[in-house]
């Protein structure tokens, strides 16, 4: 059986250098890629850039470290740092059948991807949060367009990973701060919290190209 999920690449530049759009986002670095994504940091952590490749099966990367290591490779000279994020796809809304999102976003959409890792004997109860509760309050969030779960399965060369993962998309403009995103923190959101096992890892982008 295919396993749909998600590859994050996540690369910093080298100095002074801006990457171009292959270089942020190569085509071949492996099979079965629906769509790619790519998005730019929009806070001040690194690394800077993100291309998300929506995949209809990541097997292959997870059991063949050599598509990693020819990205690597033949990015020494561009790049600074190269990391692989993949990630299993879990569910999502709207269209919860589709790994990647059935309508591109239009671009200057706001993408926020927060990292969560529950102690494992706490990984339903985070899942039942987050399936029955969380994602209709961040749909109450004016400009929320969809949401898209995964579980993390792997990760090649060197960045902070989660044991799930979950993508929010917003329009440009949008409530993110304000009193439906606020009041999205419930008594079972802290609980939540309480059962971590680290701190979220919360990132937010910008997507610019697909």
């Amino acid at each position: 059986m295919p396993t749909p999920g998600l590859l994050m690449r996540l690369i910093q530049p080298l100095e002074g250098k801006t990457p171009s759009n292959e270089e942020w986002a190569p085509s071949n670095v492996g099979p079965n890629i629906d769509a790619i994504y790519r998005a730019q940091r929009t806070d001040d952590q690194s690394p800077e850039y993100n291309a998300m490749y929506f995949l209809s099966d990541i097997s292959p990367l997870l059991k063949d470290d050599s598509f990693y290591e020819k990205d690597r490779d033949n990015s020494k000279t561009t790049l600074k740092s190269i990391a692989w994020v993949l990630a299993s796809y879990i569910n999502g809304e709207p269209f919860p059948d589709s790994n990647a999102p059935p309508t591109t976003p239009p671009l200057a959409t706001e993408i926020v991807i927060n990292g969560s890792t529950p102690k494992p004997e706490y990984e339903a109860d985070y899942n039942n949060w987050y399936d029955q509760e969380h994602v209709g309050k961040l749909g109450a969030v004016p400009g929320w367009q969809l949401m898209r779960r995964y579980k993390f399965e792997k990760v090649y060369g060197e960045v902070e990973t989660a044991g799930f993962y979950g993508i929010n998309f917003y329009d440009e403009k949008n409530g993110l701060g304000g009193p439906e995103w606020q009041a999205g923190v419930t008594e079972w959101t802290l609980r939540i919290r309480e059962q971590a096992a680290k701190p979220n890892v919360r990132r937010t982008w910008k997507l610019v190209g697909v």
